[in-house]
């Protein structure tokens, strides 16, 4: 009888390289119990020259110096992609080793080539271990190889690298390994933009032993209305062990007293300063208010304050929620880590991982879905092959994200808001990427035991990766089969860029949706396509509407389908399927991404318990 054992694998140091496991007939005698192989590796990066060592160790938790009962083979092998790269770059790899009887560890040395990279030439490998007849996950993790370590050059936390005028911004410096000695960069602009800074430091340094270094810079705000201006900046280094990956950096700079644009289009119709994020103040580091100290300011908000924005609180709009999307605080409180893909998963938000939503992709959160560092979340589908999520089943050509929120017990944090009547709700989002075929949604639905009601605050079906056709839809009826529905088109100037989307459940006669300062479409019980069946009530939704995120691809109206059998083209995904590979690929600007800066809801009710007086409980967690 075959006798399995379980591998757990241990990430210990930057990477872990997995075994995948495959049947074997011969007996084997097991280790005395089910212990953890922690494999170590000596770095996640290297260079031509260098030596990757990979250790083995048998080690149980509490019994240190477990040793291995019987001689069992590892076996080895390095991929880019589908080319075997184990003679191209490394000297000498073993496709096979030994762990011997009695042993508690094995140390493999890796050397890669000395000479024959070009230039900036990253690979990324696959180094693979599996021992036969062996049951074990974490398959395959990837190390990067390169010529040399760069410094790269960037804005901390903002990769859009757009500031407002008179702000600070960090100019940083970093690169996968530490520096020997002292490494300097020189900062230089051009003179003609040095009257646009406060303080512009000439050099920063990365200290030896470090990875990083980093120093503030300072805008001016100039209190008359002038123009958006793009600030470049230049840097230099004598180093030539590590060298510049890039040697410069453009930033846009915008100016907070240029004219607004159309209602429809200018998200300051809504907010004086829309990416100015919301705090609840719970959250410290070093005793101070750990949003203001990433982002360098914050809008302090509280239950019933009312709307920033002038009009809107005379309309009776108050503070009621929000979710800000910030990576501050610890895993668990706002968001969870996840070391394998190395991501950030939002906790107000779970996992729609319905059968429909899974009918071409896989949804798995967990890897396609990201609060990134600048402090938004960015949802992506890429073309990896995927297991769909229960209750679905099989495995997927794509994997994808997808959230929705509302209709839990109260302990879940994912049941954080209440959509009910007087609210207004707002996404602050955008669409970017080539997203033809794709149908990036934000959508509220009627929970699963109420009748039918949807309303779609924005869709957005791209028949091109330039389609900017904003889509806000009403479904009413009993089911999706017999729904009548309504919509509003609108093009936008650009759906890349942010815009705020929304809606105003304002009684239980009127729904309203919008974009920016704009009202596309008003919808009352009394409108033609209702015949009677109105489901926007308390009565009717007594838990109130979900809150739904997809990025639904292939999608049949995207791609202009026809028929109930219909299938995409095969080459719908011509734009992003070449990006395969997870970790190279995933921050590529052609992968489609459906990202959202905030969600915040307000209420024109005089109390919470006014608001709320259905009885629904929420749980009363801040993700602001």
């Amino acid at each position: 009888m075959l006798k399995k054992i379980l591998y757990i694998f241990l990430p210990v140091s930057l990477l872990t390289i997995g075994f995948a496991g495959c049947n074997d007939d011969d007996v084997v005698d097991p280790l005395p119990e089910t212990v953890p192989l922690i494999v170590e590796a000596s770095a996640e990066s290297f260079v031509q020259g260098e030596t990757l060592t990979l250790t083995f160790r048998v080690k149980d938790d509490n019994k240190e110096g477990l040793s291995s009962n019987e001689d069992f083979d590892i076996y080895l092998s390095a991929k880019d992609g589908a080319i075997d790269v184990s003679k191209e770059l490394f000297i000498s790899f073993p496709s096979m080793v030994t762990f011997k009887k009695g042993e508690e560890s094995l140390k493999v040395d890796l050397p890669i080539i000395k000479e024959g990279m070009k230039e900036r030439e990253k690979r990324y490998v696959n180094i693979v271990a599996f021992v036969r007849g062996y049951n074990v996950t974490n398959s395959s993790q990837e190390i990067v190889i390169s010529d040399l370590h760069y410094i790269t050059m960037s804005i901390k936390s903002n990769s859009d690298r757009v500031i407002e005028e008179g702000a600070s911004f960090t100019i940083q410096a970093t690169l996968p390994v530490p520096v020997e000695d002292d490494t300097d960069i020189n900062i230089t602009v051009p003179e003609d933009q040095k009257s646009f800074y406060e303080t512009l430091p000439t050099k920063l340094t990365i200290k030896a032993g470090e990875k990083s270094g980093e120093v503030i810079a300072a805008t001016k705000h100039n209190l008359s209305p002038t123009k958006d201006e793009i600030l470049v900046l230049e840097f230099s280094t004598l180093s030539v062990v590590h060298p510049l990956d890039n040697e410069k950096i453009e930033i846009t700079m915008k100016d907070l007293e240029a004219e607004k644009g159309s209602k429809l289009l200018d998200e300051r119709w809504v907010y004086d300063r829309p990416g100015l994020p919301f705090t609840s103040g719970t959250r410290k580091e070093g005793g101070e208010d750990a949003v203001i100290k990433k982002y360098g300011e914050a809008q302090s908000m509280s239950a019933l304050t009312p709307h920033p924005n002038a009009e809107l609180a005379a309309a009776g709009w108050k503070f009621y929620n929000a979710w800000e999307f910030h990576r501050v605080g610890n895993t668990n409180d706002m968001w969870q880590y996840k070391d394998a893909y190395d991501t950030y998963v939002p906790l107000c938000l779970a996992a729609q991982n319905t059968t429909t939503a899974q009918t071409s992709a896989a949804v798995i959160n967990d890897q396609f879905s990201n609060i990134i560092e600048d402090g938004y979340l960015r949802m992506i589908e890429m073309k990896i092959k995927s297991n769909a999520t229960a209750p679905a089943k099989g495995e997927r050509d794509y994997g994808t994200a997808a959230f929705y929120s509302g209709s839990f017990a109260n302990a879940y944090k994912a049941n954080s808001t209440l959509i009910l009547e007087g609210s207004r709700m707002e996404i602050r989002a955008r669409v970017r990427g080539r997203k033809q075929g794709f149908n990036m949604a934000i959508w509220l639905w009627g929970n699963a035991d109420s009748p039918y009601g949807e309303i779609d605050i924005l869709e957005n079906p791209a028949t091109t990766d330039g389609n900017n056709r904003a889509f806000q839809t009403f479904h009413v009826g009993e089911d999706g089969n017999t729904a009548k529905s309504v919509n509003s088109l609108q093009t936008l100037s650009n759906m890349s860029e942010w815009n705020i989307y929304w809606m105003e459940w304002r009684d239980a006669n009127t729904v309203v949706v919008g974009i920016n300062g704009e009202t596309t479409y008003t919808l009352t019980s009394a409108n033609s396509i209702v015949n009677g069946n109105w489901p926007f009530t308390n009565e009717r939704n007594p838990k109130g509407l979900k809150f739904i995120l997809t990025m639904g691809a292939p999608n049949k109206w995207a791609l202009n389908g026809q028929g109930d059998d219909w299938k995409p083209d095969a080459n719908w995904d011509i734009g992003f399927r070449d990006y395969d590979n997870y970790k190279r690929d995933r921050d590529n600007e052609n992968i489609p991404r459906l990202e959202i800066d905030w969600v915040r809801t307000y209420i024109n009710k005089a109390s919470i318990t006014e608001y709320e007086s259905t009885g629904v409980s929420k749980n009363g967690t801040k993700f602001y």
